[in-house]
């Protein structure tokens, strides 16, 4: 009896020693390995949201300052203005005051945020239009994310969106002898220009093509600017005419895609590429085409 006792208060002695000694080196290595783990992918979203948000932030204030500039041109019945004069900043030139008289301010993009773009700029008239067809302020952050706004010919500003294609209208006839009260009849002889600033599909012009300057392994790309459509809707092949042997290489912001990377050309021969736009990112962007002696520089301008 006394015997079995004492075994029974052994094995709870063992049971209680074994609770006592906690976790073993190999869990707690594998415990801190886990949270090292989820902290790391903790710490990357984090930082992923914020140039996330100073992204959009930027975009969100610069479509703000283009709506605010549009309205105080018609207000003043004058005109206003947004200038990029570089990648991170812009000045805004308009009545900050109310007092009836322009000032220029300047406004910079968040830490991490540029245009990549060729720097745009918009001028509004005193009805709240612009000079040109749309134009877009494409940026993108640190990590390559990207976003735009369009201010349209009409001085409509949209962000990531597209404003430069309408929708089909339907009209229906009507007998101006019957539906139309004859006093509400203007005569007179002047026929209104009635086309489309900007009809939906224009492509632009084809540039002449670039020389270099000097001696160089490249010297002209045929055409110097070109359109295409985005998201690989149509591509644009650039000639390069090497006046030395030696190898030219294709770059281009992350939204184009040159191919191929790069070609050798020997001298007095030519060399094809083909640009394509690889997302939805509207804008003129330049294109480089490099050697060892010259670089020359192509204007894409993308479109919908």
């Amino acid at each position: 009896m006394n015997l079995q006792i004492s075994s029974v208060k052994d094995v709870k002695v063992s049971r209680t020693q074994r609770n006592e000694q906690g976790f073993s080196i190999l869990q707690l290595v594998v415990t801190l390995t886990l949270a090292s783990i989820i902290s790391t992918f903790a710490i990357i979203n984090i930082h992923s949201t914020r140039e996330n948000l100073r992204l959009q932030n930027s975009i969100r204030q610069l479509a703000s300052y283009l709506e605010k500039a549009r309205l105080d041109a018609i207000r003043r019945h004058g005109t206003s203005t947004v200038i990029f004069n570089s990648g991170t900043a812009y000045d805004v030139s308009m009545d900050f005051d109310g007092t009836g008289t322009p000032s220029t301010r300047r406004f910079p993009f968040e830490n991490g945020v540029e245009i990549f773009s060729t720097l745009p700029s918009v001028n509004f008239n005193w009805r709240g239009r612009t000079q040109s067809c749309t134009i877009t302020f494409a940026a993108q952050n640190s990590r390559g994310e990207q976003s735009w706004v369009d201010v349209s010919d009409a001085g409509d500003v949209t962000v990531n969106s597209d404003v430069d294609v309408l929708p089909t209208a339907y009209y229906a006839n009507i007998n101006s002898s019957a539906s139309v009260q004859s006093s509400t009849i203007v005569t007179g002889t002047i026929v209104h220009d009635n086309s489309p600033d900007c009809p939906a599909g224009s492509s632009g012009t084809v540039g002449p093509p670039i020389s270099g300057g000097g001696p160089g392994c490249i010297d002209s790309a045929d055409p110097s600017s070109i359109s295409i459509r985005k998201s690989g809707g149509s591509s644009a092949t650039i000639t390069v005419h090497a006046t030395n042997t030696g190898t030219v290489v294709g770059i281009a912001p992350i939204n184009l895609n040159v191919t191929p990377a790069s070609q050798t050309v020997t001298g007095g021969g030519t060399a094809t590429f083909t640009v394509t736009s690889i997302n939805n990112t509207r804008g003129t962007f330049a294109v480089n085409f490099g050697s060892p002696c010259t670089t020359l520089t192509v204007l894409i301008t993308v479109t919908n």
